[in-house]
């Protein structure tokens, strides 16, 4: 129930201004090269994406969740580009009855964590059971999420802070697979970047404030809202700012109220590697379906070159810094 609270509450939640909208872009009046010479592709975590942007981590478990999920992979698959599935933690629910959990693990397996993609957990979760996930679905990347203030909004949240840290540090220890540090819409400061790189993570997403703000959702699952706990955090291009100093030593992902082809490019030229969409697209899924889905992905591909294209850059790297505060919002 609380999946779909979230996915029902997401989709209501109707933002229109973000960070983002504080930046322009560099525009040229001539261009100098055509469509044909344009390299889109990027390297995350040492592995090569053909597109710079993906569908990010929005959620699993249920029946309605799970076909969410496996709509995204075969979207995803359609276009050619990465697909993170949301969290695996109900993979982690009581086992009392193991032959109702058996089937159960099997479907859920099958259809919103097929093997060989990522996976995602959070960092409440006991490191053992994060490392014997990682083994099972023989996943490529594993994105821990850390959520505090949304486990403090969050009627049946998890308190019990004090054994994160470490187990960051020993997942990231024992990992044979890249760690990506993934906030949850709030942002990063340089202090948790710095602790990323630290502990030689492979990656961090800023997940910065301007899309779905998990306090918010929260607060409408609760009786005793606490509306002021939901402006807590930093925006995406304020995350991107903390990082960019660091995109040498480790990759950096944005996400967080992506709308567009432009905010896209936007977060590229602030230093990202990769840009995560997840309610933009997870609208289009639910509401026009897979077809339209891949339709409006087709049609970023291509806007994408168009951007490069204004802005003079022959590929993702060059995108970098071609860009301008013009606003405070």
């Amino acid at each position: 129930m609380r999946k779909k609270d979230h996915i029902r509450l997401a989709l209501a939640d109707k933002t229109t201004l973000t960070s983002l909208d504080a930046y322009a872009i560099d525009y040229n009046s001539v261009p100098r090269f055509g469509l044909d010479t344009l390299d889109t592709s990027t390297t995350i975590c040492n592995k090569k994406w053909q597109f710079p942007f993906f569908i990010n981590a929005i959620t699993a478990g249920g029946e309605e969740c799970n076909k969410i999920n496996q709509d995204f992979m075969e979207v995803s698959k359609a276009c050619g580009i990465e697909f993170f599935p949301g969290s695996y933690s109900p993979a982690l629910k009581d086992k009392n009855d193991e032959a109702v959990y058996s089937s159960w693990f099997a479907n859920f397996v099958g259809t919103a964590y097929t093997k060989g993609y990522s996976i995602n957990l959070g960092l409440d979760k006991d490191p053992n059971l994060i490392l014997d996930a990682i083994e099972k679905t023989k996943a490529q990347y594993i994105q821990l999420h850390t959520n505090p203030l949304q486990e403090i909004v969050m009627p049946e949240g998890d308190h019990n802070f004090e054994s994160w840290l470490s187990t960051l540090t020993e997942v990231s220890k024992k990992s044979p697979i890249p760690v990506i540090l993934k906030e949850t819409g709030f942002g990063m400061n340089e202090e948790t970047i710095k602790l990323a790189i630290d502990l030689n993570l492979a990656a961090v997403d800023v997940s910065g404030m301007g899309g779905t703000n998990f306090a918010r959702i929260e607060n409408g699952r609760r009786e005793d809202n606490s509306t002021y706990l939901e402006n807590i955090g930093y925006t995406t291009a304020e995350s991107l700012e903390f990082a960019a100093p660091y995109r040498d030593k480790i990759d950096i992902i944005a996400s967080g109220g992506i709308r567009n082809p432009l905010d896209v490019v936007k977060c590229l030229a602030l230093g990202a590697k990769a840009v995560g969409v997840s309610k933009t697209f997870l609208e289009i899924l639910v509401n026009d379906g897979k077809e339209a889905l891949i339709d409006e992905i087709e049609k970023w591909k291509k806007e994408l070159k168009f951007l490069m294209i204004l802005m003079n850059a022959k590929n993702i790297d060059e995108l970098y810094g071609k860009i301008r505060k013009i606003d405070n919002i």
